[in-house]
């Protein structure tokens, strides 16, 4: 065994000690072959959807009813005439083309709305990540950034979008840079947090057995950081959607934001209904695969945290 190996198994084994030493047992990852994981995929992603959820979505369609037969359609359209309206306008929206969109359907913009999120919260998680796990273990670095970072979480995003829009016009990058902003605020305050939260125990044995500072980050750090990590990221992905939304309504030529300016122009109740369907349908299936993908990605986590995966 090579010597950086045999420093990262020693690493290991002081962790279970430390923690046997601290009162709180570590959990004993869970081992499964190859084909147990990929033969139940999809129950474990059904697993993961909440049925409570599923209640209350049915329990908002029935009061959406119940009030849509009470007022003028043009107030509130009912859920069918909605539903039925996102169907026809999903691929083909002539009408669109008229107020110069790009795309003059529901998909396409759809598409550009999740590509922009996609690229946001990467490139906002990756900033945000590291710039949250660096500044907990350096003070000085620390001092520096979290005034900043401080300042910039109480500016809201709504007064910081026009900014954006002076500085980079009304193209794709402005509304990237805004969801950007908002997801580096959320992941560096989720890293520090949770770099702040590992018990020093675990880095003072592994000192002890002669771990170096690069070897502490990657076998102990970044591991036990996983998992708050990911929440944050499924918080600010959550956030993004509407942010991008915001974005692309103040200045673009494509997306979601965009056809909702134009409905709304237009009073087109229904078609404005039927974008926030699409919308919120989109990002409560993305919500319910980056759950599932997190629960999987720190399964190793559930006997500390009492869940199951």
């Amino acid at each position: 065994m090579a010597g950086g190996e045999q420093v990262a198994a020693r690493v290991g084994d002081a962790v279970k000690t430390a923690a046997s030493v601290a009162g709180s047992p570590v959990a004993t990852p869970r081992t499964g072959g190859a084909g147990h994981a990929l033969r139940f995929p999809l129950r474990s992603l059904a697993a993961a959807v909440d049925p409570l959820r599923l209640v209350g979505l049915v329990l908002v369609v029935a009061i959406w009813q119940a009030v849509a037969a009470a007022v003028p359609p043009i107030i509130l359209p009912s859920p069918v005439s909605v539903a039925r309206r996102l169907a026809t306008d999903f691929l083909d929206a002539p009408s669109l083309s008229y107020y110069g969109l790009t795309n003059p359907n529901l998909y396409g913009n759809l598409l550009y709305t999740t590509q922009n999120v996609a690229i946001a919260v990467t490139v906002g998680a990756a900033i945000g990540v590291v710039a949250g796990l660096f500044t907990a273990r350096f003070r000085l670095l620390r001092a520096v950034i979290d005034p900043i970072m401080m300042t910039a979480g109480t500016v809201p995003i709504l007064i910081a979008a026009p900014f954006l829009l002076i500085w980079f016009g009304v193209g794709r990058f402005s509304a990237v840079s805004l969801v950007v902003f908002y997801v580096v605020v959320i992941l560096y305050l989720f890293a520090q947090r949770a770099a702040g939260n590992l018990n020093p125990i675990y880095e003072d044995f592994a000192r002890t057995l002669g771990a170096s500072q690069r070897r502490i980050v990657l076998d102990l750090l970044i591991p036990a950081t996983v998992p708050e990590i990911l929440g944050g990221l499924r918080i600010a992905l959550a956030g993004a959607w509407g942010l991008e939304a915001v974005a692309e309504l103040l200045g673009s030529q494509e997306g979601v934001g965009k056809v909702l300016e134009v409905f709304a122009g237009a009073t087109d109740t229904e078609g404005i209904m039927a974008c926030l369907l699409m919308l919120g349908l989109t990002a409560m299936v993305v919500d319910t695969i980056a759950g599932w993908l997190v629960r999987r990605a720190a399964r190793w986590n559930a006997g500390l945290t009492g869940e199951r995966s």
